[in-house]
């Protein structure tokens, strides 16, 4: 799974240019040749007045900025859930049943995963979920799999949530939930 920390301000919804989630040309993110755009995990992380550097690169914060992968996951499920409105009829049509009329979506992924303190991906998105609500932080988020397959899960989320339990030596096993913001897309793996 991969994050893109950035302002609220920034947040497309409507995937303006948007083909496919991973993708040098059209894609929400792109990791780059041979993976530059990506973070190294041993990489400096600081942050400060709503900025991130990671090693001597000040992010804009636009959601254009290097990519954090999130090694060590256990969970990255996503959970959909529709709202309705329970509409009574009675009308010879329903035959006196209810109907049910969605109404709006919901969305969240329910992340897990154990981490070194250190790594640069778990830094950014324990930073991330402490300065959302202050600095209006979200994330681009684009996960890839599961394992086997190469569908992608993609949009934009606010971080929540985060717990963590404290392992031996520089270890630590962690939860936390991104909350959907707006929509997501998935490209689904074609049949052969």
């Amino acid at each position: 799974m991969f994050i893109v920390p950035l302002e609220v301000n920034s947040v497309d919804t409507a995937f303006a240019g948007v083909t496919a989630g991973i993708g040098s040309s059209g894609g929400f993110i792109n990791l780059g040749t041979a993976n530059a755009n990506i973070i190294a995990a041993d990489s400096t992380v600081s942050y400060t007045n709503g900025i991130f550097t990671v090693e001597s690169t000040v992010f804009a914060m636009d959601g254009a900025d290097k990519i954090a992968r999130l090694y060590g996951l256990t969970n990255a499920s996503l959970e959909t859930d529709t709202n309705s409105e329970e509409v009574v009829t009675y009308d010879s049509d329903t035959k006196g049943f209810n109907l049910s009329i969605p109404t709006s979506k919901t969305w969240s992924v329910s992340l897990a995963g154990v981490a070194d303190f250190k790594d640069a991906g778990y830094q950014i998105l324990r930073l991330t979920e402490q300065n959302t609500v202050a600095d209006a932080l979200r994330v681009k988020f684009v996960r890839r799999g599961p394992t086997g397959t190469d569908e992608t899960v993609y949009g934009y989320g606010t971080l929540t949530g985060y717990t963590e339990s404290i392992e031996a030596g520089s270890i630590v096993s962690w939860e936390a939930t991104l909350q959907g913001y707006g929509p997501y897309r998935i490209d689904l793996d074609a049949n052969p």
